[in-house]
């Protein structure tokens, strides 16, 4: 009776986030349809409906984002990044399309505004999911690649207009051109351009030693995720110190990524060898006040424990971090 019951519930909440993901969706797409029922004269109705396309995309694509998160699935992940990086380059086709078909007036710069900011929020979401170093590094060469012809390309159209026939709608496509290949650069440069105070990442300056040398001068030190050991970690070919996973599967580990030392955060425990995962599970340590650090706090943890070893040899675990320094 108990296991029918919980299958119950198990098809009820499956069929909440259908019904969640549906009205999401339908959000998104009458946001978009709100967009070709803007009126041609710059009235207080075209802002009001330029305004609720506005809203409902925000409610619809971040609540979208949320159910996709609640997904473990890879598969799932990756075909939504796809799909995200597919719908940012129709929606700047879209862009450039409207300056062009209503000859770079107020209302098609407006059109084109408003698509070009959802566009790179779709890219941004993309680069966002990007926590281990291979995918961040792929996702910066992917976006640094397509930034520079976009940025010529967007210089040329506006310099060339300005020198032949003085086209206001290739100057206004150029200038959108050229933001998007501003845009497209910041992202390169991090894997979260809305939130680079906190990153899965850490690097670790001046580091000299192997890994199997700082596994040994570490060893005896605990810390939250309780003492290192040296395993195989799937994102890196690399030797890799790891501490933990602890029963939630957070664990961090430090290797070494085109000659600079990282420290990473991470709960994906696929990512490590279970038998040695199991045997190295532990439950957090708080420090002497009883204190843990969350997750995304830990890398910058470490890699102060490991830069202060390095400056003077001596291996002191503290949670206290730079940014909470007077």
């Amino acid at each position: 009776m108990g296991t029918i019951i919980e299958k119950i519930k198990e098809l009820m909440k499956r069929s909440e986030e259908r019904t969640e993901l549906i009205t999401d969706i339908l959000c998104l797409l009458v946001s978009y349809a709100l967009i070709f029922m803007l009126p041609q004269s710059m009235s207080i109705l075209f802002w009001i409906i330029f305004g609720i396309s506005a809203f409902l995309f925000c409610i619809g694509f971040f609540r979208i984002g949320a159910v996709i998160d609640k997904c473990k699935s890879k598969k799932v992940d990756r075909l939504s990044g796809i799909l995200l990086i597919a719908c940012g380059i129709v929606l700047n086709c879209s862009a450039v399309f409207a300056i062009w078909k209503t000859q770079s007036i107020e209302r098609g710069i407006c059109i084109a505004t408003l698509l070009l900011i959802e566009a790179i929020v779709m890219y941004s979401a993309v680069a966002c999911r990007a926590v281990t170093l291979r995918f961040q590094w792929f996702i910066s060469l992917i976006f640094r690649v397509l930034a520079v012809p976009l940025g010529g390309g967007g210089i040329a159209a506006v310099v060339h207009s300005i020198i032949s026939s003085f086209s206001s709608t290739n100057i206004a496509i150029g200038v959108f051109i050229l933001i998007e290949s501003i845009v497209f650069w910041a992202i390169g440069s991090g894997n979260d351009p809305f939130n680079q105070s906190i990153s899965p990442n850490r690097v670790v300056p001046g580091m000299n030693k192997t890994v199997q040398e700082l596994c040994d001068a570490l060893a005896d030190t605990e810390t939250q995720l309780g003492f290192p050991w040296i395993g195989k970690v799937n994102t890196s070919q690399e030797e890799t110190i790891i501490y933990g996973p602890t029963e939630d599967n957070v664990f961090v580990y430090g290797h070494y990524h085109f000659g600079r030392f990282y420290i990473v955060s991470d709960d994906d425990i696929s990512l490590l060898d279970a038998e040695q995962a199991d045997a190295h599970r532990i439950a957090k340590i708080p420090d002497s006040k009883g204190n843990c650090l969350d997750a995304e706090l830990l890398p910058e943890a470490y890699s102060n424990m490991i830069a202060s070893y390095l400056e003077n040899g001596k291996v002191v675990w503290s949670i206290k971090l730079n940014r909470h320094r007077d």
